[in-house]
């Protein structure tokens, strides 16, 4: 059996990974249709370079810690009340951005997370606690910190998932639906 071995420093031609996998930004353009929805406070898993909402959380900051408070503890004015999430991607991450944005959402947060769309996951469990998914219809190619298309596309789609206790409550039901957004 043959086995291709590329140099470390090779990068597949398909694929662009100067920009680190779990710092690919959000595009832009599907950032700001959910903004208009949802009205972000806070980016809870960002870079300095690559955040989108007023406020945001850097890895310095370790968003998921059990004592940061997403609710109240931003430093922006006053109490943040809708939350942006693209969490990072690598081993354990997602799972763990999923509960701290659930409890969140108890204490009266709305947090919206762009995931994976991956249901033969462990961490797929919290996802059956939102009130709403919403399919991105296409591949979300995601973006360098500057807004410019990272080549090629991940193999994978994409859902968002929104946590909303009060509306999950009132509604008794989970809401799926679609979104084109290009």
């Amino acid at each position: 059996m043959l086995v291709r071995r590329l140099r470390s420093d090779m990068v597949h031609p398909r694929y662009d990974n100067t920009t680190p996998k779990d710092e690919q930004r959000t595009p832009p353009s599907l950032y700001k249709k959910l903004d208009a929805r949802f009205h972000f406070d806070l980016d809870v898993a960002a870079t300095q370079d690559n955040a989108l909402a007023p406020g945001y959380f850097t890895k310095d900051d370790n968003a998921i810690q059990p004592d940061l408070d997403w609710y109240s503890d931003c430093g922006c004015d006053g109490i943040v009340k809708n939350i942006f999430c693209n969490p990072p991607y690598s081993r354990g991450q997602v799972e763990a951005f999923l509960e701290k944005g659930y409890y969140e959402s108890l204490k009266g947060a709305i947090v919206v997370f762009l995931i994976p769309c991956d249901i033969s996951t462990n961490w797929f469990d919290w996802c059956m606690l939102a009130a709403e998914w919403i399919r991105v219809k296409g591949r979300v190619q995601f973006n360098h910190a500057d807004g410019t298309p990272i080549k090629g596309s991940p193999s994978f789609s994409s859902i968002v998932v929104v946590f909303d206790e009060a509306r999950r409550k009132q509604q008794g039901y989970l809401i799926v639906s679609e979104m084109i957004w290009k």
